[in-house]
């Protein structure tokens, strides 16, 4: 199937789920979908800080679609790519067991903010009745062994955190927010990160770098 299909296919279930018409056999398969789980499950803070259920604009759903394993995304200011890649390694660290996310913002403000707002809120609102229906399917749901230093360890053994660079150990997926923001204040933090943090990332494995 392809990144379009899925997406076609899952927008389908996504508004059954939204008018309650979902079956159980539908949703069986309908969880299958990560395009699916990022519509359904997860809730974000907008502009105005309140918490609305992720719907991902235009922009969003093309990346989804065209992303590779290694993408620079230019001048993407507003239009929610870091929010976007945050929700996808979290549902990923949640339905795959020992995948581990690092997220690298230029200072460590931002850093939190992006954690606490992003990741934190994402994972913390995610419904009971969610939760109980993946029980039903027979799916135990991991939960936090640890939360502090902005970042998540989950009890499958999966791992997302956010930080303003990365040292040892290794990442199956790095998105780096801001990166030409980086660059130009912190040239050594860059050149560290393309040097150093890059390498920490597995070969066959994603780098995104965020270029506003």
């Amino acid at each position: 199937m392809t990144k379009s299909d899925e997406v076609e296919k899952a927008l389908y279930y996504v508004y059954k789920f939204k008018s309650r018409d979902l079956t159980k056999a539908e949703f069986r398969e309908a969880v299958k979908l990560k395009f699916f789980r990022l519509c359904a499950f997860y809730f974000i803070k907008d502009k105005d800080g309140n918490k609305v259920r992720f719907s991902p604009n235009i922009a969003q759903v093309e990346y989804y679609k065209n992303s590779h394993q290694n993408d620079i995304i230019l001048k993407a200011r507003q239009l929610g790519f870091t929010t976007f890649k945050m929700l996808h390694d979290l549902d990923t660290c949640l339905f795959k067991k020992n995948f581990s996310a690092g997220c690298i913002a230029h200072n460590e403000k931002d850093a939190k903010d992006i954690y606490r707002n992003k990741i934190r809120f994402a994972y913390q609102n995610i419904q009971p009745e969610i939760l109980r229906a993946l029980e039903l399917l027979g799916y135990k749901f991991p939960v936090p062994t640890n939360d502090k230093d902005n970042g998540y360890v989950f009890s499958n053994g999966s791992s997302i955190g956010v930080s303003t660079g990365y040292r040892g150990g290794t990442l199956q997926s790095l998105h780096i927010s801001e990166f030409g923001k980086i660059c130009k204040r912190y040239p050594e933090k860059a050149k560290e990160i393309v040097t150093g943090v890059f390498n920490a990332v597995g070969k066959n494995c994603s780098k995104t770098i965020e270029s506003t």
